[in-house]
């Protein structure tokens, strides 16, 4: 009896703590995202503490990116790159955005997306890594009513990188638990719901067989 109850809380405890971990990896707590008229493309707003956010700031302006997942994956077609434009940290207006992939090692072009008007400077576009590699990421912006930026654009460049999913051991071992974990949780609380059902019968027989003291 105390053996199976021992195994029923930690089991409990590990289940939670799967489901932290699962949490954790979302990395998606901290995005609102509007869905514009367009199904593949959406506003993203960037918080400044974002967790495993990247700033640049240039001039009196910053460029927030926060890829989901943080850590992409080849042929993911979830993959989304999220960026904020602020201006003194509040959000920018009215904005041209085109956005530069280019392959590290061989500094090969692999993706142009022509710019784009925004009317606001939280976006996010989707794009699907073929091959794992190191990338940089090109941000480019024409801001209205710039003098500065309004013709030459502003310009911040971002590094990512897209790993094979067997170089996350952890993650593959998780995902591939996680039916197990759920199977054996069913079947304790199965048991455990069997038990205080039997548990109950046995009580009422005993109230039954309980003469009345009162005859």
């Amino acid at each position: 009896m105390i053996w199976f109850l021992c195994i029923r809380h930690y089991l409990f405890l590990f289940c939670i703590f799967i489901a932290a971990v699962f949490f954790f990896l979302s990395d998606n707590t901290s995005l609102i995202i509007h869905q514009e008229r367009n199904p593949l493309l959406v506003y993203a707003h960037i918080f400044s503490d974002t967790e495993n956010a990247i700033t640049k700031n240039i001039d009196k302006y910053q460029v927030v990116f926060l890829p989901f997942p943080s850590v992409p994956l080849p042929n993911d077609n979830s993959t989304k790159l999220n960026f904020s434009l602020l201006e003194n940290n509040t959000d920018v207006y009215n904005v041209f955005v085109s956005l530069i992939i280019k392959d590290k090692e061989s500094a090969n072009i692999v993706e142009q997306i022509p710019y784009k008007f925004y009317e606001f400077g939280d976006i996010t576009l989707p794009y699907t890594f073929q091959n794992v590699s190191d990338y940089i990421i090109t941000f480019q912006a024409r801001i209205n009513g710039d003098p500065k930026y309004e013709v030459n654009p502003l310009t911040a460049i971002f590094d990512i990188s897209v790993v094979n999913p067997s170089e996350i051991p952890f993650i593959a071992w998780m995902i591939s638990l996680t039916p197990i974990i759920a199977a054996i949780a069913g079947i304790v609380i199965y048991i455990d719901f069997l038990k205080k059902e039997t548990i109950g019968v046995e009580v009422l027989c005993c109230i039954t067989r309980i003469p009345n003291i009162f005859d």
